[in-house]
């Protein structure tokens, strides 16, 4: 899969690619000040949803609304301006840190398998329950599984105060995507495996690798004590 990826990369040699990242943030806070201006009632207006006209809604895809394929991508996903502003800053320097250690081609390819792998779990869920959508929570979360499985050890300051190492964030975010598979609805659930795929392709070996070490070590330990 790796040799496949590297692959992948190389193709993309030929396009002057830039880091995208700082792009999507600036997406982002841009639908999130608009929704808010939009949102905003007089006693001569009524309130208006951007975002309802940007979330992907398989149904509302295939009567023509295809830009919600890649708008979606950019709803934001708090509506308080404090917690906007920290999880944007938060997801620039991971997505930028990203692209600093694999380089910009590379983060792309990590980004849109994450994002197809949504629009086809959306499709899936409309095909099995007539109605799909899709959220990009957990495509941002498995941006941070990949920080966290190159930075393990870095600290982040939990509630402004308590010190966590990015593993354990990492492991706090895998028990949100296992909450989302075995209590959500059909959508959800797609959406939670379908942002695992990008993680899977990209670090796959490595935890077989680990696990493969682990169960060797584990049965070198019990012969030892028997």
């Amino acid at each position: 899969m790796r040799k496949w990826l590297n692959w992948l990369e190389r193709k993309l040699y030929r396009f002057n690619i830039p880091p995208i990242m700082k792009y999507i943030v600036f997406a982002m806070g841009g639908v999130f000040v608009l929704d808010l201006m939009l949102s905003m009632t007089t006693a001569y207006t009524t309130r208006l949803n951007l975002t309802a006209y940007l979330v992907l809604d398989i149904s509302s895809v295939l009567q023509g609304q295809v830009w919600r394929l890649i708008t979606w991508l950019f709803v934001p996903q708090q509506d308080n301006l404090l917690w906007m502003l920290l999880s944007l800053y938060f997801y620039y320097m991971i997505g930028t840190t990203l692209e600093n250690r694999w380089g910009a081609r590379r983060f792309l390819i990590y980004y849109v398998i994450g994002a197809l792998a949504n629009i086809a779990g959306a499709f899936i869920a409309h095909a099995i329950t007539g109605y799909g959508y899709g959220v990009n929570t957990y495509l941002y979360y498995s941006l941070f599984l990949a920080f966290a499985a190159l930075y393990p050890d870095m600290q982040f300051m939990l509630f402004f105060f308590l010190p966590v190492k990015a593993k354990w964030l990492a492991a706090l975010d895998l028990v949100y995507f296992l909450l989302a598979i075995i209590t959500g609805g059909t959508s959800l659930r797609m959406a939670a495996l379908a942002s695992l795929v990008n993680v899977a392709l990209f670090f796959g070996e490595d935890i077989y690798q680990l696990g493969r070490r682990a169960y060797f070590q584990w049965q070198r330990n019990k012969q030892w004590r028997q």
